[in-house]
């Protein structure tokens, strides 16, 4: 028995096309039960994921990471599995998902997100997973597990505490250093494809980098060994919000001492190179979207920066 945890908060208008597509599923359905988590919805989450025959359990409004592991608590699978409330799993998920598990070596599996969207920021976010995907996909065992599309051994998920309910984002990215810190095998399983709705617009974008930027400053601060280097995310591209921040204390400095306007000429030479290599992968797919990641980059710099200071700050506090 396998059971799919689903955290929900207001989920009403979304829930309804992944419950379809959970009981649409390849697997047998007797093979595995539906749990979603009510995150203290006021709207008619419960009465869409009822009206699908499929298990409720609720608690007061206290995020995702909590209400992902209040269906841990209740579920009756050897094996969790975790989706968003606004995500659509392709017909073979679990089926892909819970393939790994037959390794009893194995503990933890992530699968990929896609879209289906055409607008050009969704496309460059896509690209950005696609990128970190293939960065993931050169290791054998991986140090990141996207809770969006997530499986866990039950045993160990418990035994772990699960996903830290403090964090209200990346939590999904704590519980992996911690598990890979105690030498967990991860994996990703690039066949297992969930559809999600990414950002359509610069402004929603950015507002997402930095929201979840804030939040993992606050993992990077329990695992400084991952702020310099983990498996998804490029060393060049940690580099980006210092660069960035770095260009406009020299930038207003060069007024008076104009010698430091080559400074600003450097650093910005220097982060146009951090930006090739995204660009360049762009390049073979989109050369629209090639050709606006560089400044989309730039700003989104400073969207992670800014997030990435926060959560440091309230850290302290």
């Amino acid at each position: 028995m396998n059971s799919v945890v689903i955290p929900a908060y207001n989920a009403e208008r979304v829930l309804g096309a992944c419950l379809d597509a959970l009981l649409a599923q390849t697997a047998p359905r007797d093979s595995y039960e539906i749990i979603v988590a009510d995150d203290g919805s006021t709207d008619g989450t419960r009465r869409v994921a009822e009206s699908r025959g499929v298990r409720v359990v609720t608690q007061p409004n206290r995020g995702p990471g909590a209400a992902r592991n209040l269906g841990a608590r209740r579920a009756r699978g050897d094996i969790l599995l975790f989706l968003d409330a606004d995500s659509v799993p392709d017909a073979r998920w679990i089926e892909a998902m819970t393939a790994p598990f037959g390794d009893p070596t194995i503990v933890g599996a992530s699968g990929e997100k896609r879209t289906r969207q055409n607008n050009l920021w969704a496309r460059l976010v896509q690209l950005e997973y696609d990128f970190k995907y293939d960065r993931l996909a050169a290791h054998r065992h991986i140090d990141f597990v996207d809770s969006s599309t997530a499986a866990y051994r039950r045993d160990v998920f418990r035994d772990t505490g699960g996903f830290d309910a403090a964090l209200m984002e990346a939590e999904d990215v704590e519980l992996s250093f911690r598990l890979a810190e105690r030498g967990c095998k991860l994996v990703l399983i690039r066949d297992a494809v969930t559809y999600h709705h990414h950002p359509e617009s610069l402004g929603h974008y950015s507002k997402r980098k930095f929201q979840y930027a804030r939040w993992r400053a606050i993992v990077y601060a329990r695992y400084p060994r991952k702020a310099a280097s983990d498996q998804r995310t490029p060393l060049t591209q940690k580099l980006q919000p210092l660069l960035a921040f770095a260009m406009v204390p020299t930038a207003l400095a060069a007024f008076v001492w104009n010698a430091l306007a080559w400074a600003v000429v450097l650093f910005a030479l220097v982060f146009v190179g951090t930006t090739i290599p995204f660009a360049a992968y762009c390049w073979r797919r989109s050369r629209l979207i090639a050709l606006v990641a560089p400044m989309t980059l730039w700003l989104a710099a400073y969207a992670n920066g800014a997030g990435a200071l926060m959560g440091f700050a309230s850290r302290r506090r």
